[in-house]
Formats: C-alpha cells, structure tokens, sequence
C-alpha cells in the first residue's frame, strides 16, 4: 500500500505566522517540537514533517479503514532528510520526500522502499483554479500516467472507490494497481504502484 501528500511551499496558508498559534501543539510530538526548535530552517522542517504524517496516513488508511488522522499519534523519525520513517499504532512506514520547486512531496509505503517501484507525477494547475478542478485535475494526472505506465490509452481507465480509497479500472475490470491522489494550493500530485508480488493488470 502507498500514500501520498503534496505541499505548495509558497501557498498563503504554508506562510510563517499562517497557522493558530497552537497548530504545534496539536500536530507535533514533543520531539518534533524539538526539532523544530533547533532547525535551521523551521518552516521548511514544518511542512515536511506534516507532509510525512499526511501521507503515512493515506497508507495506513488502505491497511486499517478504521484508522482516524490524529496527527501526533503519526510520529515521524526523523533521518537523513530524504528518507524517514513514520511510526503510527506499531507500524513503522517508510516515507521518502522530495521538493520540485515550491512544491513539497511525500510517499509513503508499508514496507517497500518508496523510491523504487512507484510511480510518481506532479503537475502545477492554472492560476484560477479551484477545488473541483484540483480534483480533476489530479485523477486526469493519475489516469494519463496509469496508462503510459501499463500500455492502454488514458480513455480505458476509469476511477472507483473501494471505501475511501481511489481505484482504477481497465476497461471496467480492476487493475491491480496502489494508487494515492494529493493537492494543495497550485499542485496535484499522484502515487502508483504494483502490490508487492504482482502485476498492474
């Protein structure tokens, strides 16, 4: 299973001084407090960790519908700022984080290594757009990338729900493909993958 977040760093809600005063506390451990504290650059660090969290999240959501997103029970360890882990209820996911410009992404697995195996596109939306246009958007981005990925055209596919997970059909049949959409601010972003030990199709 995978999961995915995306960031708009330059976004007015990820500003310094965007959050409630006590966003911190409600969302970071006591040691990521700390490591906020000490942080060369606290802000970046900020959406990072939270980046991390939203991710492991939809991850642990495909493994346990019942999961609820309390931010502090998702505690990220922090590593070498490329890869980290994220620890929620005993399970411990593999999170890897990258950064194209102002946006800020994140991908979460339940074991494999999330930079090998998964397929991952990013996408900046045209200045006027809204919500319903992100969420377009980001299915139109999936469903283009699903199809160069397993060699049919972007019209065969087609998005289901199983619970609240997104799904993708090949020609109504479901394809044996992870998949994990993501927006914020002028960015949609996806995450796909083959479960461990078969084939999309």
């Amino acid at each position: 299973m995978l999961g995915n977040d995306v960031v708009d760093l330059a976004d007015p809600e990820t500003r310094a001084g965007a959050q409630h005063p006590r966003f911190a506390a409600r969302v970071f451990t006591p040691a990521e407090r700390a490591a906020l504290t000490n942080a060369r650059d606290p802000q970046r660090l900020r959406w990072r960790l939270w980046a991390a969290k939203e991710a492991a999240y939809k991850c642990v959501k495909q493994l346990d519908p019942g999961a609820c997103f309390s931010p502090q029970r998702f505690e990220v360890e922090l590593g070498n700022g490329r890869l980290e882990h994220v620890v929620h209820a005993g399970r411990r996911l593999r999170v890897a984080l990258w950064e194209d410009g102002d946006a800020l992404v994140a991908i979460a697995t339940d074991g494999a290594d999330p930079e090998q195996g998964v397929l991952r596109v990013l996408s900046q939306l045209p200045v006027a757009a809204d919500a319903r246009d992100a969420s377009t958007a980001v299915r139109t981005l999936a469903r283009d990338a699903a199809a160069g990925w397993i060699g049919c055209t972007p019209h065969e596919l087609a998005f289901t729900r199983a619970g609240r997970a997104p799904r993708l059909t090949l020609r109504g049949a479901p394809l044996r493909l992870d998949v994990s959409l993501a927006h914020h601010g002028r960015f949609v972003a996806a995450a796909l993958a083959a479960p461990a030990g078969s084939a999309a199709r």
